[in-house]
């Protein structure tokens, strides 16, 4: 517990730091929409709004708050499907093999679970939407024009995600296993494609396929076919892509260990402490397994992004906003001290024994150099100006690139490392811990759900903000200019993620309250 104390409180020392020294000394206070006058002088006249710009009553970033509130509370609530189908499939599969009954609780829960929120991430979706129609109509004018056919094919997958995830629940036990597992993994499978479509749009909107919107005929299909699948197949769509699933399981997973110390401390019989204290740890395999690749594909992701937009990778690396990768990186570092340390606690009377004596050793080296990793990745690679390429700006020796690539790769060796060794080495040795959860165990896990959370939240908002002050980067211009500055400001951003995170989260501890499968039948729902 005095590991978590002292993370909790580093965490909440770079917090205050970042926010009040790093910020400003890199320039974040000053919107992007500002820095790139020049270039927003330069937009194609077209492109300018020619209908009264909507007022939302809440000041000049009012519009932008509000697509914040709604699309950031969307992908929380999506990403429960991308990463939770693949959990509750697998689970399922995994029952059918070895027939233990808590797989198939698990899988009955989280697709329960998805069940009851799907209407919820729907309707923030069309919110959304009409969000962006009534307040930058003409950017979603020349968006639906472009992107018509994956919209429509976004639209059937999301007709099929429907008849696959309610048929899939609904069959529980009165179809073939086979058949099930089928919808199981077709559910799975069609969010995966239509998260791919929707990334098609996204993708396009920070890495457009052309610098220029061409036209060449009315119709559904105005665009020259080269030209259409330049756009939708952008050079950043199959990074952005396999990042957002590494990410999901990554999130799925944490939430899933969060929501289950919850009911460990709900529940009082012994059976269902079990229960949860072993849905807690598989929740934690699954968010390592997904933490290990998520910072892979996302290196990955910001490379394409270099190559397609090098101008946004300035802005977003080396720029005003770099502070919000420092963040994400900072959570990230968080993420796996947190993770390293509930392994170390949980699995302690089974590593203090003398045959396992070395590999707790391993695990406090992990732990250590964990924390060396993470102390080189919060450091600013420069202070005093707005971009490192200023000459006034001071170079930090311990902020250089290189430095922070080693200690990522680290990282994810490490996280390898010990999803390896608890799976297989500590495998069958765990079975006769569960239900003996320490405090020190609990907050580990309820913690590495809260910075799940916090970092899908983020990756959203610097995603966007890269492309700032531009609704499709260098071609259609965010309406308003000065007026209405780009992207939303710290000090408001941070209201925006705390008011998200608190809803979502107090409505995923409601929901699965209802939804839960307990070890009693006759509290099974």
């Amino acid at each position: 517990m005095k590991k978590l104390i002292i993370l909790v409180l580093v965490l909440a020392a770079f917090l205050a730091v970042l926010t009040f020294y790093i910020v400003p000394q890199q320039g974040g206070l000053i919107s992007s929409t500002e820095l790139k006058a020049d270039d927003l002088q330069k937009a194609d006249q077209q492109y300018e709004e020619d209908l009264p710009i909507q007022e939302v009553g809440m000041g000049r970033s009012g519009r932008s708050i509000i697509i914040a509130l709604v699309m950031l509370s969307h992908v929380l609530y999506a990403n429960l499907h991308l990463g939770g189908s693949w959990v509750a499939a697998i689970s399922e599969s995994s029952f059918l093999k070895n027939g233990k009954e808590r797989y198939r609780r698990l899988a009955r829960s989280v697709t329960l679970f998805n069940v009851m929120l799907f209407s919820a991430g729907a309707t923030f979706a069309v919110a959304g939407v009409l969000f962006f129609v009534s307040l930058y109509p003409t950017f979603a004018k020349e968006l639906f024009h472009i992107y018509w056919w994956p919209f429509l094919l976004e639209a059937i997958t999301f007709a099929l995600e429907i008849f696959f995830l309610y048929t899939y629940w609904f069959s529980w036990d009165k179809i073939r296993p086979g058949w099930h597992q089928f919808l199981g993994y077709g559910y799975a499978v069609d969010v995966f494609l239509q998260t791919l479509l929707i990334n098609m749009v996204a993708g396009g909107m920070l890495t457009p396929g052309g610098d220029t919107i061409t036209w060449g005929q009315s119709g559904l299909m105005p665009m020259a076919w080269s030209d259409a699948i330049t756009w939708w197949i952008n050079g950043t769509v199959f990074r952005l892509q396999f990042h957002r699933l590494a990410a999901a399981i990554s999130y799925f997973g944490f939430l899933l260990a969060m929501l289950a110390m919850f009911h460990y401390m709900d529940r009082k019989d012994a059976a269902s402490k079990q229960y949860w204290d072993w849905v807690g740890s598989y929740g934690m395999a699954w968010g390592l397994l997904g933490l290990v690749f998520q910072p892979v594909f996302g290196l990955v992701y910001m490379l394409a992004i270099n190559d397609n937009q090098p101008d946004s990778f300035e802005m977003i690396m080396h720029g005003s906003r770099a502070w919000e990768m420092l963040l994400m990186v900072g959570l990230l570092s968080s993420l796996f001290l947190t993770v390293i340390t509930y392994f170390i606690d949980r699995r302690e009377q089974i590593l203090t024994q003398q045959e396992n004596r070395t590999l707790h050793t391993l695990f406090k080296v992990f732990l250590v150099v964990a924390a060396v990793c993470a102390l080189v990745l919060i450091q600013p690679a420069w202070l005093g100006a707005n971009s490192i390429n200023d000459p006034n700006a001071w170079a930090n020796p311990l902020g250089v690139m290189d430095y922070k690539y080693v200690a990522v790769f680290a990282l994810v060796v490490i996280g390898a490392l010990i999803l390896m060794l608890d799976v297989i080495m500590l495998g069958d040795t765990r079975e006769a811990e569960w239900g003996n959860l320490s405090g020190a165990s609990r907050t580990a896990a309820i913690m590495a759900g809260i910075l799940g959370m916090w970092i899908v939240i983020v990756m959203g908002y610097a995603r966007e903000s890269a492309r700032s002050p531009w609704t499709i980067f260098k071609v259609v211009p965010v309406p308003g200019g000065q007026s209405y500055p780009t992207p939303v400001p710290i000090s408001r951003i941070f209201i925006v993620w705390a008011v998200v995170s608190v809803a979502a989260l107090l409505v995923f501890w409601f929901t699965s309250k209802v939804t839960a499968h307990h070890p009693e039948k006759a509290e099974e729902v």
